[in-house]
């Protein structure tokens, strides 16, 4: 277990202490506070109801999940990569440490560092809710949504960062991924053929109607699709199964690397 948090805690100071990542959320950050969060876009009405407060931190994280996590897979993309690079990889072939062990604790480690700014991001947003009047619980709240529907997201994307980078290289990944990104998860499948009316979308859709009562009342002018509970919660079923067998097909490429290095 030590080396498991020692993996972890080294990936997570490595990825954070990367100056690139930093100043690319904050462009986003930017972008975000000026446009897609203006009074004009959301609406000048504030949550008042507990029901309002979810919908309120659902909107705002599945806002945030289009940009902020189609960034953290592309800065996710090099991580294992960049092990051969420096010759990590053959320290870790050398050292105790089994190699699921290693790829899990990378992975938790990338996932963290790609969260942080996101989830500072937007608990600075719901602290800015709180000082116009909103009621502190919406601080508990927040966190709870970003885990759910953020913390999905992120999750499903950095592992297939890290395990398409093995097979081909990076910056094809990264534009593939750009591509997948829109078209699987913000496409209509009305207009165009894409799984994004499907339970394999993690844009945080389906929990967004299924746990957290959909968009807030400024957008009853919309239509919005009808997602029950069980649909969502079979949404995050199929994802986290996607990413444990994503994780364990890279354990199992990465064995037999070894055998032939």
């Amino acid at each position: 277990m030590s080396h498991f948090f020692g993996v972890l805690r080294h990936e997570f100071k490595m990825a954070v202490k990367r100056p690139g990542m930093w100043i690319a959320y904050a462009v986003l950050y930017v972008f975000y506070s000026i446009t897609v969060f203006a009074p004009s876009e959301v609406g000048e009405e504030l949550p008042a109801t507990t029901i309002e407060m979810w919908q309120h931190a659902a909107m705002i994280v599945f806002y945030t999940n289009m940009f902020m996590v189609l960034l953290g897979g592309i800065l996710a993309a090099d991580r294992l990569q960049r092990d051969y690079r420096l010759g990590i990889r053959e320290l870790q072939r050398s050292s105790p440490i089994g190699q699921f062990t290693y790829l899990l604790a990378k992975y938790t480690g990338v996932w963290a560092a790609v969260i942080s700014p996101m989830f500072i991001f937007v608990m600075g947003y719901a602290v800015f809710y709180v000082a116009r009047g909103v009621s502190p619980l919406f601080l508990a709240i927040m966190p709870v949504v970003i885990l759910v529907m953020g913390g999905t997201a992120f999750a499903f994307v950095v592992a297939f960062s890290i395990a398409c980078p093995l097979f081909m290289p990076v910056r094809v990944y990264q534009v593939l991924f750009v591509g997948y990104w829109f078209w699987g998860n913000y496409l209509s499948p009305e207009v165009f053929p894409t799984i994004s009316g499907t339970l394999l979308v993690p844009s945080g859709k389906y929990p967004l109607y299924g746990f957290f009562h959909g968009f807030p009342g400024f957008f009853s002018k919309f239509d919005q699709p009808i997602i029950s509970t069980s649909q969502a919660i079979w949404n995050l079923a199929i994802l986290f199964a996607i990413i444990v067998t994503v994780l364990v097909i890279t354990t199992l490429i990465l064995h037999s690397q070894n055998r032939r290095a």
